[in-house]
């Protein structure tokens, strides 16, 4: 069992016993260190936060790990589009080329640099979001300012909860029915990014995966969201396969591959993200049939080999597609792999849908733009 592995058990376990209880005490420690360390690092911040011109919109999270947060920001932007409003997004890029220098990924009119530069998911965004201005940069003040030369009006931050340096006038906080609170701990004990209790500088909370839980589970995050924020408003969410393209059409910018193609289909999964088990849970309600499935760790950079084990496997496997994300794919547009491969390979999109009263969504847009 790697260290990972054995840390991730802990996570999960709320009551260890023996030497488990031993590691666990030593990672409350850590978590206490943790905790501390950004609490200093907000104070900080939030002694020399800057205020923009135009309206903030940030899109965050509480815990570690994907819960949703690309497929929100393209929602975000297109209703801002639909509102005739001019969104810019801004990115911290992470372990991208431009992460440390900062710099434009596309100015609303053309893709002005590598995936590699840019990072997984702006790269992703300025592809999906032909018109929308993306920025990348771990000074997101920077940034700002650069996409308001571009002509944004608003601007969305994202993984922006942590990011106290910049005000915003709305913070939208996800929450992953899946893994609502992060195994009740901070970092490394549990997977908190601070303590519950900063939930309450949220101005919205929108719950991701909720088709992937019980009702009733939802009903009590919904409860404990209110006791510790109450008057914020919640609304849930899926994340729902909406198109299955081939490789090469995705590539070449077409969005067209009705779910009816992919239907019953034998299919071998793979992934570099942060939560793999719900992919598959994705493409199960895209009426796939899973046969096997390579996952590596999110932000994985691919190579020919991978590929080629992932062709082999699946042909082993008996599969008739492999099937990938669309963070996967972008990591894959300088490979040759995916398109001289004997089996096809296709990519599952997926988009964010609100369940309950998107209209009251929109208005608490609205209010902040105008504001």
């Amino acid at each position: 069992m790697s260290l990972e592995s054995y840390v991730t058990g802990l996570m999960k376990n709320s009551s260890p016993k023996g030497l488990d209880r031993l590691a666990a005490c030593g990672l409350e420690k850590l978590e206490t260190i943790y905790f501390s360390a950004v609490e200093r690092k907000m104070k900080k911040a939030l002694a020399h936060q800057v205020a923009v011109d135009i309206p903030v919109i940030s899109v965050g999270n509480i815990t570690a790990g994907g819960t949703g947060k690309t497929p929100c920001i393209i929602l975000l932007a297109q209703k801002l589009q639909e509102m005739g409003r001019k969104p810019a997004i801004i990115s911290r890029g992470y372990r991208s080329g431009l992460e440390k220098e900062g710099g434009i990924v596309s100015d609303g009119k053309h893709i002005l640099v590598s995936q590699k530069m840019a990072g997984d998911e702006p790269y992703m965004m300025a592809r999906k979001l032909p018109h929308v201005p993306v920025l990348v940069g771990k000074d997101r003040i920077s940034s700002a300012s650069k996409a308001m030369n571009l002509g944004a009006n608003v601007l969305l931050l994202d993984d922006g909860f942590q990011y106290w340096k910049l005000k915003r006038d709305l913070d939208v906080v996800l929450i992953d029915c899946t893994n609502p609170f992060g195994y009740e701990h901070g970092l490394p004990r549990g997977l908190l990014r601070e303590p519950l209790s900063s939930v309450q500088r949220g101005g919205a909370f929108i719950l991701t995966k909720c088709d992937q839980v019980h009702s009733v589970d939802i009903m009590e995050i919904k409860e404990r969201l209110q006791r510790l924020a109450p008057d914020v408003p919640i609304w849930t969410s899926n994340h729902t396969p909406s198109r299955v393209v081939l490789y090469d059409a995705w590539k070449d910018g077409i969005h067209e591959g009705p779910l009816k193609e992919a239907h019953m289909k034998k299919v071998y999964l793979l992934s570099g993200i942060g939560n793999p088990g719900a992919f598959k849970e994705t493409a199960k309600e895209a009426g796939m049939r899973p046969v096997g499935e390579m996952a590596f760790g999110d932000h994985h950079h691919y190579a020919e080999e991978d590929i080629r084990n992932a062709i082999s496997e699946a042909k082993a496997r008996g599969a008739e597609w492999i099937v990938t994300t669309e963070k996967d794919a972008v990591k894959m547009l300088n490979l040759k792999s995916p398109s001289q491969a004997d089996i096809p390979v296709a990519v599952l999109e997926i988009d964010m849908q609100i369940k309950n009263d998107m209209d009251s969504m929109v208005t608490l847009i609205e209010k902040v733009c105008h504001a």
